[in-house]
Formats: structure tokens, C-alpha cells, sequence
């Protein structure tokens, strides 16, 4: 099998967006933060089938069938893993390079990374006030009305239309075409196996981490040339989903407010105008590695996304994100323009600053939505926006904002404050039991131990397995614990595994973060079954409402290690092992 380096993969799944990738198959129901739906892979009448966007990950609590997007089109489309990249690639428009060494190519160090990068951006910058090479781009950013101060201070820049210009003068500087590989600048044709300049024919927009240093590229197509966005892929310096653009300049300008926008000319167009607090996403898909950094640096956001559907779509999953990590949210919502670029320069900045003042909450958004939908004059409608009204405060956690929303849909919708709650309270109660049910069944499935065709040592190494199971759920949903020695116990090692399956999984991940330095479950597609992936996507979701930290970790990392320990003892001298044993039961008793 070819060895396909985790940046692509990154990047493939990073353009294929599971919850737009499912709905192709599926018809999705929000229910919170989530999508539900009938399960594909087996005979249901109520949904147990959930897309978790925030994870990037699907699990079906009837049949036990999850994984990420490419396990999906794995088992709907009935391919091998490399062919369902392939699949993914192609339609998310990107190429797949042919094999680069043991490992990806990304030996290439970190700091020759950022030097390569350093020089690109030079290049590119130079390009652009060349008039051999750069006159389309720079007339392109004119007509745009960004002024020059602007293109300096963002360092933007114009790549030639040409194969090798970039690759040439880079050369020419020391660097090799690998190292230029490594850092997404220059790739390989499947078919001729030649190698071309990444970026051709676009205005380059650096992207700038918070030390200054530029770690990527963003390129913008002149003319109709497709993809109209080009991205560096992920690299050893730089993950699109840990990363925003002109946050280097913001958090300057942010301590009480962020400006979040789409895409790189809203937040140019925005700074030009003096709006220096402005920031945008790699994409429109925002991550909670993105809202965790925003949160770092101010306590509200202003969501300023685009007003076609793609872009309310992507705001309504923003502020779940966002709200998730302790951020104050409201949304701009702009009349008479599609985006803010458009918008300030048919209005201006002063009409801007008054339509931030008056931006609105997440729950004004919410029910714009809602009375748009239904006509409140209508008994059935009116029902109809009760039950979602009803159904998203139940969602919200705080009382008193509960009793605030109530009070402000009471008075939309023309129904006494004592009924709405009534109804919440319900919702609230149901949910709960629900979630108990859950809960328990969940318990004494797990453990029981019984049939199950995963992990076949679990019934006789139960108390192991449980430990084993939250050790590698705590390492895949949050990877500073792969490979960290907890404190007091020591390195945990294959063989503290007493299970074939949970030392396998300990192994690869392990394995895939040590050649990554990063983790992602679907790097382990190849290493394991459809039915194994399943079964390591619900240990990380089973981690997700569980407490985590380093004393947890170090807990099930010594349970584990005086399990393997007992093990050894029971092997090497069993009637020991059967004095401990009874020693142990009288001190219980």
C-alpha cells in the first residue's frame, strides 16, 4: 500500500466537511450541537446514526458502526481505504502526491520550514511590484480598493504563471525540491511525474502566526481558474485548524471584541478600513482548536460570515463552537451587500461601525430564523416554531438565560412566559431521563464483556480492558496525552497491554504520532478493520463527557501497570498469585 503522508490525509479531510459529505447520502436532522439520521448499515425506524461536526466523526448507537469521512465513504461506497481517499481527494480538488520516502517527506525540519517560507513570501511580494510578473496581480488588488500601505503590511504578493519560476529562484537559494514538497510550494504530476509550482497565476496571501513567522500560503485564482482558493496544505509548522489569519495583527486591537469573517479579503478590506480586530478562518469551517486560541486573546466574538445559505450554515455551527469554550457570541448580519469587503465599500466605514454596534445575539439569529420560517399567524405554524423555540432553550444551560429567552420568545410569539417554560422544563426532564437510560445501558454493556468480537480478551482481562480503553479514548480525543510519562508511574508500555486489541491500537497511535507529531484516527484506517475503527471512534466519544486530565491519565496508567503486574505473577508463580488473591478478599470483607 502506498504510503500517503498525514499532512494530505489532514487535507482531504479538512475539504470534505462530514457533515456536507453525509448529507449527499443522508438526510440529516439537527439535534443540539449534532446531526442524527437513519443508520445506512442497518434496518432502523428512529435515528441512532449521529454526526458529531466539533469531532469530525460519525457513531451509530444501534449497530455500533462509526469512524471519520473516510470510513463513511469506505462503507457506503464500498471501497479499500486508498481508493476512498482517492475518492475524497478528487472531489475536494486535491492531489494526492505519489510516495515520498518512509515518512512523508516531513523529516524536513521545522525551522528550515519557516526559512523556506520566509524566502517564498519574499519572492512572492517581489513578484507582485515586478511588471513582468505581477501587473495582473496588482491590478487585481486595486480594483479590489486595497491600498498599497495595505499589500505591504500584509506582505501579500503574486505568484508567476508559471511552472517553475517560484521552484527556480528557490533553487537558486539552496533549497531542494523535497524540502519545497514538505512545505506544500512544489508538487509531483501523477501522470508525468514532473514537478510544478504549487501556486500559479494567484495573489498570495501569507499567513502569519502570532511570532511573526509565516507558515503558509493562501492563494487567490485571478480570473475564473479553479479552485478560486488555493491552501497550503498542513505541515509540520502549520495546522489549518489551529490557526487564523491576521490574528497576528488583532490581538493587538481584541481585548474586548473579535471580528470573525470568511475569508481573507473581508478581513483586508475590514483592517483598511480600520477595523483592526478583524480575523478569519482557514475555511469556513470553524474549529474548537480556533475558538480555544480566540478565547486566549478576547471574550467576544462578532460572527460576520457571508449572507448566502453556505455562509448562515457555517455561522450556526460557529457559534455552537464557540459558545462550547466560554465565549460571548453575536452575529452581524448585513443588508444590502454580500459580504463585508462589498458592504464598507458601497456604505463605508462609518455605516460598518453602526451595524457592529447593533449586532445581534445568538438568539435574535436564532429566532430570525424561525419567524422567517412561519407565518405566527398560523395555529399549526405557530406550533411549529414553538417546538424548535422550545427544543433550543431546553439546549441552554444557564437558568437565568433560559428565563431570558423565554421571556423574549413569549413576547415574538404571542404565548405566556408559564407555558414556554412549562414546555422547556419538560424537554429538560425527558432528555435527562433519556441520557440516564443511556448511561446505564451503556454501563452494563461494557461491562459485561460478553460477545464482543473486537476486542475478543476483554471478558478475561476485564478490569485491564477498562483501563486500556480510557487510556487510548484519552489519548486519541486529546494527543499531549501519546506518549506522555505520567507522573509517579512511569512510561506505559505495549506490554502493560494485556489485550492483543488494546496493545494493536496503543502501538499505532503511538506509531502514527511519533512519524506525525500529530494524530488523526485516520491515519489508523489502514492498520485496522472498518469494525476496529468503529470501535476506537466510540472510546474517543466516551471520553468526551468524562473528566480529563493528567491525574486521570496517571490513575488508569498505574491500574493498568498493577494489572500487567498481577499477570506476570499469576504466570511466573500462581500459588502466590492465589495468596494474593485470598489476602485481598479477607481485607474486602
Amino acid at each position: 500500500m502506498p504510503k500517503i503522508p498525514l499532512s494530505v490525509i489532514e487535507e482531504i479531510k479538512y475539504r470534505s466537511d462530514i457533515e456536507d459529505v453525509i448529507s449527499r447520502y443522508l438526510t440529516l436532522k439537527r439535534v443540539g450541537s449534532n446531526f442524527t439520521a437513519l443508520c445506512p448499515f442497518h434496518s432502523e425506524r428512529t435515528p441512532s446514526f449521529t454526526v458529531f461536526p466539533s469531532t469530525q466523526n460519525f457513531y451509530c448507537f444501534g449497530c455500533g458502526v462509526g469512524g471519520d469521512v473516510i470510513s463513511f465513504i469506505m462503507r457506503i461506497e464500498n471501497l479499500d481505504y486508498i481508493s476512498a481517499l482517492r475518492y475524497l481527494a478528487e472531489r475536494a480538488g486535491v492531489t494526492i502526491p505519489e510516495e515520498i520516502g518512509s515518512n512523508g517527506g516531513e523529516t524536513v525540519s521545522r525551522q528550515r520550514i519557516l526559512d523556506m517560507n520566509r524566502d517564498a513570501a519574499r519572492f512572492y511580494r517581489d513578484s507582485l511590484f515586478n511588471g513582468k510578473y505581477g501587473d495582473a496581480g496588482m491590478k487585481y488588488l486595486l480594483q479590489r480598493g486595497v491600498p498599497p500601505p495595505i499589500i505591504k503590511r500584509f506582505g501579500l504578493g503574486f505568484a508567476p504563471d508559471s511552472f517553475d519560476a517560484m521552484s527556480s529562484h528557490m533553487h537558486s537559494l539552496g533549497y531542494t525540491d523535497t524540502e519545497l514538497a514538505a512545505g506544500f510550494l512544489r508538487g509531483v504530476s501523477r501522470n508525468t511525474g514532473k514537478h510544478f509550482d504549487m501556486f500559479r497565476g494567484r495573489v498570495m496571501f501569507p499567513i502569519i502566526d502570532t511570532q511573526n513567522r509565516v507558515i503558509a500560503f493562501g492563494g487567490r485564482a485571478i480570473g475564473n481558474a479553479e479552485p478560486k482558493y488555493l491552501n497550503s496544505s498542513d505541515t509540520v509548522v502549520f495546522k489549518k485548524s489551529r490557526n487564523l489569519f491576521a490574528l497576528n495583527f488583532a490581538r493587538r486591537h481584541c481585548a474586548e471584541e473579535l471580528i470573525l469573517c470568511e475569508g481573507y479579503m473581508d478581513v483586508i478590506a475590514l483592517h483598511a478600513a480600520g477595523f483592526e480586530n478583524a480575523i478569519a478562518t482557514l475555511g469556513t469551517a470553524l474549529t474548537p482548536e480556533q475558538a480555544r486560541l480566540m478565547k486566549k486573546y478576547t471574550k467576544r466574538v462578532i460572527i460576520n460570515y457571508d449572507s448566502d445559505d453556505a455562509g448562515q450554515r457555517a455561522a450556526n455551527r460557529a457559534i455552537e463552537i464557540l459558545n462550547e469554550v466560554g465565549l460571548e457570541v453575536r452575529i452581524l448580519r448585513l443588508s444590502g451587500a454580500k459580504d463585508p469587503d462589498e458592504y464598507i465599500k458601497k456604505y463605508g466605514a462609518d455605516k460598518f461601525r453602526l451595524a457592529l454596534s447593533g449586532s445581534r445575539t445568538k438568539f435574535d439569529f436564532f429566532m430570525d430564523k424561525v419567524t422567517s420560517r412561519y407565518n405566527l399567524d398560523n395555529a399549526e405554524d405557530k406550533i411549529s416554531a414553538l417546538k424548535e423555540i422550545t427544543d433550543y432553550i431546553s439546549n441552554v444551560r444557564s437558568e437565568a438565560e433560559r428565563e431570558i429567552y423565554i421571556a423574549m420568545a413569549a413576547k415574538t410569539v404571542g404565548i405566556s412566559e408559564t407555558s414556554i417554560k412549562n414546555d422547556v422544563l419538560f424537554i429538560i426532564n425527558k432528555k435527562r431521563k433519556e441520557k440516564k437510560k443511556k448511561e446505564v445501558e451503556l454501563v452494563h454493556r461494557t461491562a459485561a464483556g460478553y460477545g464482543d468480537r473486537i476486542n475478543l480478551d476483554k471478558i478475561k482481562e476485564l478490569r485491564a480492558a477498562s483501563c486500556e480503553e480510557a487510556l487510548l479514548g484519552m489519548m486519541m480525543a486529546f494527543p499531549e496525552y501519546i506518549g506522555k510519562e505520567p507522573a509517579g508511574v512511569g512510561r506505559i508500555l505495549p506490554d502493560d497491554f494485556l489485550t492483543t486489541f488494546g496493545r494493536r491500537a496503543y502501538e499505532a497511535i503511538t506509531q502514527v504520532y511519533e512519524e506525525n507529531g500529530s494524530f488523526d484516527i485516520g491515519a489508523l484506517s489502514d492498520k485496522f478493520t472498518q469494525d476496529e475503527i468503529s470501535r476506537l471512534v466510540k472510546l474517543t466519544l466516551d471520553r468526551q463527557n468524562l473528566r480529563n486530565d493528567d491525574e486521570v491519565f496517571a490513575e488508569y496508567a498505574a491500574a493498568l501497570k498493577r494489572e500487567a503486574q498481577e499477570r506476570r505473577i499469576a504466570e511466573e508463580d500462581p500459588l502466590e498469585y492465589v495468596k494474593r488473591l485470598r489476602e485481598e478478599n479477607k481485607k474486602s470483607i
